[in-house]
């Protein structure tokens, strides 16, 4: 059997400081991962209606194994707990639901680049 690396998206709710994922799901792809935290970022923009300000020009921190890959607060307050979008990366187990990414409805410019910032960054 080959080892083989998964992947997992992650989310910060800042206000109720809780993680948020899809339970035991993983993907084949950092791009996939990237693709269900924007999903994710879009649900919080939802249920705080976008009153998160994302910070683009933040620089991404971790490593390959678990990387934020954008930061935002509530109402732009920097004092605040922040919100995060993160990827993680582990081996590959057999209880380990490999799954189809949840899509984001919108892919702005900003988010684009965040894709092929991570992208370049897994590769």
């Amino acid at each position: 059997m080959t080892i083989s690396t998964v992947y997992q998206a992650q989310a910060g709710d800042g206000v109720r400081k809780k993680r948020l994922k899809r339970p035991n799901s993983f993907f084949n792809t950092p791009e996939e991962a990237v693709s269900e935290a924007l999903a994710l970022k879009e649900k919080m923009d939802t249920t705080y209606k976008n009153e998160i300000e994302w910070d683009y020009k933040w620089k991404m921190t971790g490593s390959s194994e678990k990387m934020k890959i954008l930061k935002g607060y509530l109402g732009g307050d920097r004092e605040s707990i922040a919100f995060y979008l993160q990827i993680i990366s582990v081996e590959f187990q057999e209880e380990y639901a490999v799954v189809k990414p949840i899509k984001p409805k919108k892919v702005t410019a900003k988010d684009k680049k965040v894709i092929t910032k991570v992208t370049k960054l897994y590769a």
